[in-house]
């Protein structure tokens, strides 16, 4: 039997990119994009130093251009610019998510519209409009493809990023519906990205390509390439490749397009410690429980964590080695969050994951998925459920389904400044990072010279 025709995907949310426009936004969807582009940007300051972009550097970082590579003094060329700064924004995985991408959509839009705003002459107002356009089109495409996507092993911040990228580029140049089609089929030809890679450096290049990518299928697109203005929805086509159309709801991609705007509904979750969010309930459960004195770190006995289904997948290191492999050991996080009583930058350095401390708390961690959470038709009620058992038999005992950061769990203004002050100090000090926050906030009265001077 013949799969139902599948709506023309690809020019619809062409027509949506092309039209979308700062003044018609509503106000807290303008909010919104305003404190995300500046939370990536935080992460991305925070990772300067880290080897993962010494590489970036070496590779792609010395040929000039006008597009700045942030908090590094120096500028290079579009595509290159917004390959560096898409893997710092990546590198120590405190970027925003999304549930309907089921990935990281901020990492790969932030470095290609601020990559292409000199040459382009694009301003705060434009910024707003093109993040927003390509968030809302990596995530409805999210909606359409997921969870046959994400559990084929496909990456999707590299995947669908590389999609909202091009879109949100395709917005900054002013490209017309035409030619947004053409640059969201390249797009899709550029799209790739294997979960296998986690825990390595490739994980944050993953976010270098799709920002890259985003800015080449525009350029190529404004310069006259043609593409297959149906590549998302034709035969052999990305929906048919990456989840099979059998598995596709291609009507969610178009619903409710330029009326309800994934940024806001379900919202981008924001990240407050440096590894894959999958783990932050259990180390928000765990810090909140020593600062209450309901967990005693030096009596604990036994750990019993019970996860989700995406976990079994997404957090393969059960005995982690390196910081990078520990960002994504659930067991590695737990025993962090006992042993150091925090869980940030520092705590995923190699030393520190295989400290003999960090060694004696593992070996108390039993980790298990729950009964409730076995199948991809649970994950939109995942939780964490947490029982730890110390000396004395006293028990500690929490199930958390949505971690700080989460829309459900906002953060307060001064959380998200706080963030933002914290990664940034380093590279800009504290004063100066203060008023970077600040002056973000008010993007849409900047010119194009001051927004893209500004980080």
């Amino acid at each position: 039997m013949k799969n139902p025709p599948v709506p023309p995907v690809t020019r619809a949310l062409a027509d949506f990119v092309s039209a979308i426009a700062w003044d018609r936004l509503p106000g807290n969807v303008r909010q919104e994009a305003k404190l995300a582009i500046a939370d990536t940007v935080a992460g991305a300051l925070a990772a300067v130093r880290e080897p993962v972009a010494k590489v970036a550097l070496e590779v792609v970082g010395r040929e000039a251009g006008p597009a700045r590579v942030w908090g590094l003094g120096m500028a290079a060329t579009a595509r290159n610019a917004a390959f560096v700064n898409g893997v710092l924004a990546h590198a120590h995985d405190i970027d925003d998510t999304n549930p309907s991408m089921r990935g990281h959509p901020s990492c790969p839009v932030v470095p290609a519209i601020l990559a292409l705003a000199p040459e382009a002459g694009a301003d705060g107002k434009e910024l707003i409009a093109a993040y927003v356009a390509g968030v809302d089109v990596a995530c409805k495409l999210g909606r359409a493809v997921n969870m046959a996507h994400y559990n084929r092993g496909w990456h999707t911040t590299l995947t669908l990023g590389t999609l909202g990228a091009a879109a949100a580029s395709a917005r900054v140049l002013r490209l017309d519906p035409a030619q947004t089609a053409t640059a969201l089929a390249v797009g899709a030809s550029c799209a790739s990205g294997l979960v296998a890679n986690f825990g390595t450096m490739t994980k944050p290049v993953h976010s270098g390509f799709a920002a890259q990518n985003g800015v080449m299928a525009a350029l190529l697109a404004r310069a006259g390439v043609t593409a297959n203005p149906r590549a998302i929805e034709a035969g052999n086509g990305f929906f048919d490749l990456f989840a099979g159309l059998e598995n596709v709801r291609p009507e969610l991609a178009l619903a409710g397009l330029g009326e309800r705007y994934d940024l806001v509904d379900p919202g981008n979750i924001y990240k407050q410690y440096p590894t894959c969010s999958l783990t932050h309930c259990a180390i928000d459960m765990i810090l909140d429980g020593i600062a209450a004195g309901s967990i005693v770190p030096a009596q604990v006995e036994r750990i019993e964590c019970a996860v989700g289904y995406r976990c079994e997948n997404t957090l393969p290191y059960h005995d982690a080695t390196t910081g990078l492999e520990g960002k994504f050991s659930m067991e590695y996080c737990l025993a962090a969050a006992l042993v150091y009583g925090q869980v940030g930058f520092d705590e995923f350095s190699d030393d520190k994951v295989n400290a003999p401390a960090i060694r004696a708390m593992h070996d108390r961690i039993h980790l298990y998925t729950h009964p409730d959470l076995r199948t991809p038709e649970s994950v939109p009620h995942d939780f964490t459920d947490l029982v730890i058992t110390h000396t004395d038999g006293r028990r500690f005992h929490g199930r958390e389904s949505y971690a700080k950061g989460d829309p459900k769990k906002r953060w307060s203004p001064g959380e998200f400044k706080g963030k933002f002050v914290r990664c940034a100090t380093p590279v800009l000090g504290a004063g100066k990072a203060a008023g970077v926050w600040d002056v973000a906030l008010r993007l849409e009265s900047l010119s194009c010279a001051e927004a893209s001077a500004l980080f």
